[in-house]
């Protein structure tokens, strides 16, 4: 019997009517899951949102459901374990998080109790529907047949080999470009943390605010910044690098001094900018008092230091991790890329948004 279909004379519209109907019932439920997670990360204060359980939940309710979304949308055969997978995570981290620590009066202090026990019932009742189908409904069973794409994520050769119109293109380039981005977005707050740390011992000169939560205590707080000069990297500073190399004949003891001054360039743009923006009354950092600074937003042991950064990344990591993305297979690629996306996507809005 299949359980998405009602009875009487619907039945006889045939299978592929069913079938369509059971699957958007599963996407609808992570979609929604999904949206919901992305609409609390709006409401929700920043300051408020400790770094617990509830964090952990919610950033792989997010990456899993995206995931999910996906496979689904595909037809993966796959989907069906990792949706189930998902689904019982959920319930089991929203089970202990609300009966272990009280997150269901947190969540009563922003949309109201009512509503907070409502859409834990919903929640829960959909995982019941959604796994009931994933497991036992035909018609989902037959359209999830599409096997997981093993092949390497790109052709052959780099991304830079190919010519820049394909690249633009291509939906590897973009994809890898937004994976870069995400991923630098994190470890650029942790380099940041390390940079301070290192001030401490006396390794640079400078100051550093002990108190400020969103460096220290807010570890998942994307810095955007790092995001986006590794995008640099990839469209501007790489690209440059080739040509360099090509106009010096494959001489990088001559391309490599004209790579750094370009990147000292280009990086110092970046923080000038970003300060202006984000730092115009010196909340998150203040450089007037360093050497050989401007407007108190960049100094040059700063820039240098992000310089030599920039050029072992445009040198050495960024092919390191282009080579690495090449030899994935695709759809592990795809999947990583959705997983990143849920999570960025959550914690931007709680963090740029939220409260």
């Amino acid at each position: 019997m299949n359980v998405l279909v009602g009875k009487g004379p619907k039945r006889a519209r045939g299978a592929s009517d069913s079938t369509s109907r059971g699957i958007m019932i599963c996407e609808g439920y992570f979609a929604l899951y999904l949206l919901a997670s992305f609409a609390y990360a709006a409401l929700c204060p920043p300051s408020s949102f400790a770094y617990d359980l509830s964090l952990l939940r919610a950033v792989l309710v997010a990456a899993s459901s995206a995931v999910a979304l996906w496979l689904l949308h595909e037809r993966r055969r796959v989907a069906r374990w990792w949706s189930l997978g998902t689904v019982a995570l959920c319930v089991a981290l929203s089970a202990a998080d609300l009966l272990g620590l009280g997150a269901i009066a947190d969540a009563a202090q922003i949309v109201s109790l009512p509503v907070a026990v409502s859409v834990t019932a919903i929640e829960w009742f959909g995982a019941g529907v959604v796994s009931y189908a994933l497991l036992f409904d035909a018609g989902v069973i037959s359209q999830l047949t599409t096997e997981v794409d093993l092949t390497p994520a790109h052709d052959s050769g780099h991304t830079w080999d190919m010519p820049w119109r394909t690249r633009v293109h291509s939906w590897e380039f973009w994809r890898d470009l937004a994976i870069y981005f995400i991923v630098f977005s994190f470890l650029g707050h942790w380099a940041e943390i390390l940079f301070c740390r290192l001030i401490v011992a006396g390794v640079f000169m400078g100051d550093y605010d002990p108190t400020n939560a969103m460096l220290w205590d807010q570890w998942l707080f994307p810095f955007s910044a790092e995001g986006t000069a590794l995008a640099c990297v990839v469209l501007i500073l790489h690209p440059v690098k080739l040509w360099l190399l090509k106009s010096f004949k494959g001489d990088w003891r001559k391309a490599l001094p004209l790579s750094f001054l370009l990147n000292m360039a280009v990086c110092t743009s970046i923080d000038f900018g970003t300060g202006m923006v984000a730092n115009q009354h010196y909340e998150l950092w203040d450089y007037r008092r360093m050497p050989f600074n401007f407007m108190g937003q960049v100094c040059l042991q700063n820039s240098l230091v992000y310089s030599i950064a920039a050029t072992l990344i445009v040198w050495v990591v960024y092919p390191a991790m282009d080579t690495g993305l090449r030899r994935l297979p695709r759809d592990v690629a795809d999947g990583l890329f959705w997983a990143l996306v849920g999570t960025y996507g959550f914690l931007s809005l709680l963090h740029f948004i939220g409260g």
